[in-house]
């Protein structure tokens, strides 16, 4: 086969377990020198493609071709040369030692009564080599620690050289080192060898750097696939992991990147909604802890510069602002007066207050007196934040005898 030609091609198959369906129609393709993550939440079939893939699940409908051939037509022998596989599962049946493990990786090449020549000797040193396992030749594989034996099982399979590789979270138990280096090893078979390979992912950071391409699994479907910065988006975060998370471009690999610094469920707190009257950072802690506890989170006024005003963007917020070192305009004040009266909660935080916001406190005093449950968050005495010559004072007074008033945010009660 010549390089860039489909070397496994899984075509509407579907495929499970008695009589539940776990795949439905499923379609995918990898191409000589390509690697294509597999990803998608847990239960969503991921391993069953590797198993229909490897002549370990025959599919209820649809068609396999591996390196051009359908494997479920084939002896097994011959299916094994097409494909090889790392599983999940690593711990086998018997004892052997780690050279005998990786030895079996020449096993579909040798006669029923062949012990294996000097070529399958070469073969599995140079596998264990490659994937420095080779000063563990003697251990039995029990003994071996997690990322050991992962490691001893990638040399089986690079020891049995067919044009097909998968791997089944091939990076679990395994240091950042040894990530990064069975990474290496992947991506020099694609390129050198052509070797296909799909690997089951869960780091979307680590798939999005490391493959070509990407396949997304959901309920049994694919929902999406292609290049990484058009598969690992927000709406993908949200639509198939049901999760509120911020997609960047990493600066070095610009591949998109998921960064995790605060997090919500998709689709927030099914009619909770808290508002933060935040500024000066000090409302992006709250903001986190709302929106991890559940709540929609709005927050306004802000300038468009501040860090809550970042922190809102990032994370998709409904927010409020105005151009830096502006006052609050009319028409803002008026939706921000809008956001806080239909919040369950508004949270007032201790932010410095001069002329240019002093009008969120005019506002979440008059949302207080209207009834709308409001908190006050006072690490920093309001006389340290006023610059506004005591009008600040003023407001922040009133609203500390109607509201309830807490020291830091872990007093702050949102279940």
């Amino acid at each position: 086969m010549r390089s860039g030609e489909p070397a496994l091609v899984l075509d509407s198959v579907t495929a499970g377990y008695r009589d539940v369906p776990v795949l439905r129609g499923v379609g995918l393709q990898v191409r000589r020198g390509e690697v294509v993550g597999l990803v998608g939440p847990n239960g969503s079939g991921k391993t069953t493609v590797v198993r229909v893939a490897s002549r370990a699940l025959r599919p209820r409908s649809g068609s396999v071709l591996v390196a051009g051939r359908d494997p479920y037509a084939v002896p097994a022998r011959e299916a094994a040369r097409l494909a090889a596989v790392v599983p999940q599962d690593l711990t086998p049946a018997f004892s052997f030692t780690s050279l005998e493990m990786v030895l079996m990786g020449r096993t579909p090449y040798l006669s029923p009564w062949g012990g294996g020549g000097p070529e399958d000797w070469a073969r599995a040193r140079d596998a264990m080599v490659a994937t420095s396992v080779q000063h563990l030749a003697d251990r039995w594989i029990e003994e071996l620690s997690g990322g050991e034996r992962r490691r001893v099982v990638l040399a089986q399979a690079l020891a049995q050289g067919a044009p097909v590789l998968l791997l089944d979270e091939p990076t679990t138990h395994l240091d950042i080192r040894h990530v990064l280096d069975l990474l290496r090893i992947v991506r020099s078979l694609a390129e050198r060898r052509g070797t296909a390979v799909l690997a089951i992912l869960h780091d979307l950071n680590l798939a999005a750097a490391t493959c070509d391409r990407l396949v997304v699994l959901h309920r049994g479907e694919v929902v999406a696939e292609g290049v990484p910065d058009r598969v690992v988006t927000r709406g993908l975060l949200r639509d198939v992991y049901e999760v509120e998370l911020d997609v960047v471009t990493d600066e070095l690999t610009g591949r998109p990147s998921v960064r995790l610094g605060g997090w919500r469920p998709a689709g927030g707190g099914h009619g909770r909604r808290a508002h933060v009257v935040g500024g000066a950072g000090r409302g992006a802690p709250l903001i986190r802890r709302l929106a991890e506890a559940g709540f929609d989170v709005s927050v306004g006024v802000l300038h468009a510069s501040d860090t809550d005003a970042v922190v809102a963007e990032r994370l998709n917020l409904l927010r409020v602002s105005v151009p830096p070192f502006s006052e609050i305009d009319p028409d803002s004040a008026r939706e921000a007066r809008r956001l806080m009266l239909e919040a369950e909660l508004v949270l007032v935080c201790d932010a410095p207050y001069g002329p240019g916001n002093l009008e969120n406190l005019r506002l979440a005093l008059e949302v207080a007196r209207s009834g709308v449950r409001t908190v006050l968050l006072e690490q920093v005495p309001i006389a340290e934040r006023d610059f506004t010559g005591g009008r600040a004072t003023e407001l922040w007074s009133a609203l500390r005898e109607i509201a309830e008033v807490v020291a830091g945010y872990e007093e702050l009660a949102v279940g």
